[in-house]
C-alpha cells in the first residue's frame, strides 16, 4: 500500500510538470464521459416520462377498438369494418369475470361556445366508470354519473384547456355555467385536473366529457349504438392476460367469427404497450450512449499519444532509475499509474460536467427531467479506468523494456 501511494505521488508530480499538456489530455476523457452521462440521462428521463404518461392513462388497462378485415371478392380486395356497439359492452360486462370495470366511450369533434368565445375540441361520451378506469381526477364539481346516462342528461365535464379557452383562465370556476355544443345547451357539472400534453399523447386537457347515451344521440344521431372504444380494467395485474383472453373469446363469439378468421377488433394490453415503449426507448438510449462513447475512444488514443511522448522525453530518467535498482515492474507501474490518473481524473470531472449538462439539455428537448442513474456513472468511471489501463499499457511496457545503458546514452 505504501509503495502504491509513493508511485501515485511520483505520478502526480510528473503530470504537474506539464500542467497544460496533462489538462488537454484529460479533456478528451472529460468530453467523452460527459457526453455519455448527459445523453444517457436525457434518454432515461424521456423513457421514464413516456412510461409514466402511459401508466397515467389507467391501471391494469385494456382497450378494445374496432379492427378491420380484408376480404377477396369478384370486385377485388374489399375492406370490412365492424364497429363496436353497446351490445359488445354489455356482453363483456356480464361475461368477463376477470374485468372489474367497463368504460365505453363515443367521441366526435365539435365546437363549444360560451359568451362569444369558441373552441374546437374533442367531445367524448363516457359512463360513470370512465374516470376510475382512465385515471381522471376532478378538480371542481363532479364527474359524469350513472343517473346522467340513464336520464340522457345535458351535462358536461370540461378539461383545463377548454376552461381556459372558453372562460379565459383556469382559475375561473365554470361549474353551473351553460356552454353551447353544436348549438345545444349543456350545463357544466365538473372540471378535470390537468393531465398535460407531453409524452406523445397530444393535449389531453383539450377534451369535454358528457354522458355516453347523450353523446350517441346528440353527436351520432337517433338510434346510434356505436362506441369508439371500450376501456376495461382488469381485477389485478396478474389477471391481465386472462382478461384479454376472455374479452377476445367473448367478442369473437358475439361477432360470429369462425376458427381461422381474423379478429375484427383489437385488444391492446397496457402492460404490453409499456414493455414495447421501454424496450424501444431503452434501445434509443443505448444508441445515444454508444455514439457518445466514440469520443472516449478518441480520448484514450490521446492518452496513449501523450504517454509515448512522455516515455521518449524521460528516457534518461528511466535509465537512471534502472541503474540504481528499479525493476521492470516498477517502471511499468509508474507509467501505467500516470495513464490511469489521467483517465480516471478526466472521468470524475466528466461525470460532474455530464450531470450538469443533462440538466441543461433536458428542458431544451421538451422533457421534464433528466434521470442520472448510479449504473451509468459507475459504467462511465469503469470505462475510464479501462481506457487508462488499455491505452497506457503499451507506453508503460515500452518504457519498462528500455535498456538502461542505451537509455543513459539517450540525448
Amino acid at each position: 500500500m505504501l509503495k502504491l501511494l509513493m508511485v501515485l505521488r511520483v505520478a502526480l508530480n510528473a503530470l504537474m510538470v506539464n500542467k497544460m499538456r496533462s489538462f488537454l489530455t484529460m479533456l478528451g476523457i472529460v468530453i467523452g464521459v460527459a457526453a455519455v452521462i448527459s445523453l444517457v440521462a436525457v434518454g432515461a428521463g424521456a423513457q421514464a416520462q413516456v412510461v409514466s404518461n402511459l401508466q397515467g392513462l389507467g391501471s391494469n388497462l385494456l382497450v378494445v377498438t374496432a379492427g378491420t378485415r380484408f376480404a377477396f371478392s369478384q370486385r377485388g380486395l374489399q375492406q370490412n369494418v365492424r364497429a363496436l356497439t353497446n351490445a359488445d359492452v354489455e356482453a363483456i360486462r356480464k361475461l368477463a369475470t376477470a374485468i372489474s370495470a367497463v368504460a365505453p366511450e363515443y367521441a366526435a369533434n365539435a365546437t363549444a361556445v360560451y359568451q362569444g368565445k369558441t373552441t374546437n375540441t374533442s367531445v367524448t361520451g363516457v359512463t360513470a366508470e370512465y374516470d376510475e378506469v382512465r385515471n381522471w381526477k376532478v378538480a371542481r364539481g363532479r364527474f359524469i354519473s350513472q343517473e346522467d346516462n340513464d336520464n340522457l342528461a345535458m351535462v358536461v365535464v370540461l378539461g383545463q384547456t377548454v376552461v381556459e379557452d372558453l372562460f379565459g383562465s383556469t382559475l375561473v370556476n365554470p361549474v353551473g355555467q351553460t356552454v353551447r355544443i353544436n348549438r345545444q345547451n349543456y350545463t357544466v357539472v365538473g372540471v378535470l385536473k390537468s393531465k398535460g400534453g407531453q409524452g406523445g399523447f397530444g393535449n389531453q386537457d383539450n377534451v369535454i366529457f358528457m354522458p355516453l347515451r347523450t353523446a350517441q344521440l346528440k353527436l351520432g344521431g337517433a338510434g346510434n349504438q356505436q362506441v369508439r372504444s371500450i376501456n376495461l380494467q382488469a381485477r389485478s395485474a396478474e389477471e391481465m392476460d386472462l382478461a384479454q383472453a376472455q374479452v377476445t373469446a367473448i367478442l369473437r363469439t358475439l361477432h360470429g367469427l369462425q376458427s381461422g378468421q381474423e379478429d375484427d377488433f383489437m385488444v391492446q394490453n397496457q402492460a404490453d404497450i409499456v414493455g414495447v415503449v421501454e424496450e424501444t426507448t431503452g434501445t434509443f438510449t443505448t444508441l445515444l450512449g454508444s455514439i457518445a462513447a466514440i469520443s472516449l475512444l478518441v480520448g484514450g488514443i490521446g492518452i496513449m499519444n501523450i504517454m509515448l511522448v512522455s516515455v521518449t522525453e524521460r528516457t534518461r530518467e528511466v535509465g537512471l532509475r534502472k541503474a540504481v535498482g528499479a525493476k521492470r515492474g516498477d517502471i511499468l507501474m509508474q507509467f501505467l499509474v500516470e495513464a490511469v490518473v489521467l483517465s480516471v481524473g478526466g472521468g470524475l470531472i466528466g461525470v460532474a460536467v455530464g450531470i450538469g449538462g443533462a440538466q441543461v439539455i433536458t428542458p431544451l428537448l421538451g422533457n421534464s427531467e433528466a434521470l442520472v442513474t448510479p449504473e451509468s456513472v459507475a459504467l462511465a468511471l469503469a470505462v475510464s479506468l479501462g481506457i487508462g489501463i488499455f491505452f497506457g499499457l503499451y507506453p508503460a511496457n515500452r518504457a519498462a523494456a528500455l535498456n538502461p545503458i542505451d537509455a543513459l546514452r539517450y540525448e
